[in-house]
């Protein structure tokens, strides 16, 4: 098939519906495909291995520029002044499938001409609806949830129950690996110390506040346990606050983001990946990515997040939405036992190996491509 994936963020911003994209990317072009990105005039663009992927990238407005009436408006308004620039590139492409990750871009199915045989589907990442994006998913011919979770919300909204097709993971890149000693030495971490390792975006909904307040709880107190926020954002400022009036600043390590491929060695140096989100998450892309490289995940009961980690207690420990005492109880019982922590991380990364990777996640696309 001649397939693209259109978001004017793909070659502007990283975060989880850009890795999604060129993952994808990667694994449809190994199974044969013609695939073409369109994004927008910026630096992101991962490699890609030798593959013959097409990347088009064409100015717009970004959207801090617009009058401020309101998020969506802004988004609306960015992703409008991008198609303008975009849309005849896209109609020449003549692609069977053109595939669309926010509502935002429901109108792209009119701005083609009405001879053009592409077809349109939206490959959902969350829940960003907007005013008039009912009227507008009639040009949609095929739909795809990155949970079951994620088709609730989407079937709840649209009234159509999209295919479940899982966000994926780089199991090649994200794998067990040896602990790198220097770097637990270079962060301040003693052999003896159990790490708690997050990595991605710190804003206020990644509930990394209840991960502080955990670690300061009193049942963590005879525990020597460390926590590592790698990433930045908006929170930063507010998190270290919190951590200095809770006592336990010489506890928590603030790392600058690192670039995607140094991850796997930072959750090598970590005993578990904690994730304590307090807004809904669809999936869990770093949640799945840290699993991978054999650590036991703790993470809030939230979204999609239990059909990543598993709500058996196999591969990870699952606790309330902002629950401090849970959370705090389920790292201590992480810290008083090594062995449950090698045992659960190896559940982790068959967990993921079986059920999410790249590679299924492209079949299960074509899939529904296929029988739309």
């Amino acid at each position: 098939m001649n397939i693209a994936f259109l978001d004017v963020t793909s070659t502007v911003s990283y975060g989880g519906i850009q890795t999604a994209i060129w993952e994808l990317a990667r694994a449809l072009s190994d199974q044969g495909h013609r695939i073409t990105i369109y994004g927008g005039r910026g630096n992101i663009c991962p490699e890609v291995g030798g593959r013959d992927i097409a990347v088009h990238q064409f100015s717009f407005t970004p959207r801090d520029r617009f009058p401020n009436l309101g998020t969506r408006f802004r988004k609306l308004a960015e992703r409008w002044s991008f198609s303008r620039q975009a849309r005849n590139a896209v109609i020449d492409g003549n692609h069977d499938w053109v595939v669309l990750t926010k509502p935002f871009d429901f109108f792209w199915p009119k701005l083609l001409p009405s001879t053009s045989k592409t077809r349109f589907a939206f490959m959902s990442g969350g829940t960003d609806y907007m005013p008039g994006d009912r009227r507008l998913a009639g040009g949609i011919d095929a739909w795809l949830a990155c949970s079951h979770f994620n088709a609730w919300q989407i079937s709840s909204h649209y009234k159509r129950y999209p295919d479940v097709m899982f966000n994926g993971v780089d199991v090649e890149l994200f794998h067990p690996r040896q602990r790198s000693d220097t770097l637990r030495t270079s962060l301040g971490v003693r052999e003896h110390e159990v790490l708690f390792a997050f990595a991605g975006r710190l804003a206020g909904w990644k509930g990394l506040s209840v991960a502080l307040n955990a670690l300061a709880h009193p049942e963590m107190r005879a525990y020597p346990a460390k926590l590592l926020l790698v990433g930045k954002g908006d929170a930063l400022a507010d998190l270290q606050a919190r951590a200095a009036q809770l006592g336990v600043e010489d506890r928590v390590i603030f790392h600058a983001a690192v670039p995607h491929h140094d991850l796997p060695q930072f959750y090598a140096s970590a005993d578990a990946g904690i994730f304590p989100s307090l807004a809904d998450e669809a999936f869990g892309i770093t949640i799945a990515e840290a699993m991978a490289c054999g650590i036991p995940a703790l993470a809030s009961y939230n979204g999609g997040i239990p059909e990543v980690v598993g709500n058996e207690g196999s591969s990870g420990l699952l606790f309330p939405i902002g629950d401090i005492g849970a959370c705090a109880a389920a790292m201590a019982k992480l810290c008083a036992d090594a062995a449950l922590r090698k045992q659960l991380g190896a559940n982790a990364r068959a967990r993921i190996v079986a059920t999410y990777t790249w590679q299924m996640a492209a079949t299960r696309l074509i899939d529904t491509l296929r029988s739309a």
